[in-house]
């Protein structure tokens, strides 16, 4: 699945942060997502992406969409070739 990402609040955990972006980073790849794939059915849902951040950097992203449609980001850093392979990039 490709295309813009869904809607909904994001919760970003402090891991996400540990590999040096902002949380303004994180939300700009998010809102900009170039590439967004489910992972899977259940709750929570997980969702791989792709997307610039404010320096329009290319950065991989997972979340985990809530059963109330927030989003909680818990993973985040430059984008990878595992990940590109997987979001067909």
């Amino acid at each position: 699945m490709s295309g813009e990402p869904l809607e909904g609040k994001v919760i970003i955990l402090p891991r996400a942060l540990k590999h040096g972006l902002s949380e303004e980073d994180i939300r700009c790849a998010w809102r900009n997502a170039t590439a967004v794939r489910r992972r899977n059915f259940d709750i929570p849902c997980i969702y791989a992406a792709a997307g610039p951040d404010k320096s329009g950097n290319l950065i991989e992203l997972l979340l985990a969409e809530q059963e109330d449609g927030d989003f909680i980001a818990y993973h985040a850093m430059r984008l990878t070739r595992k990940m590109a392979r997987e979001l067909e990039l």
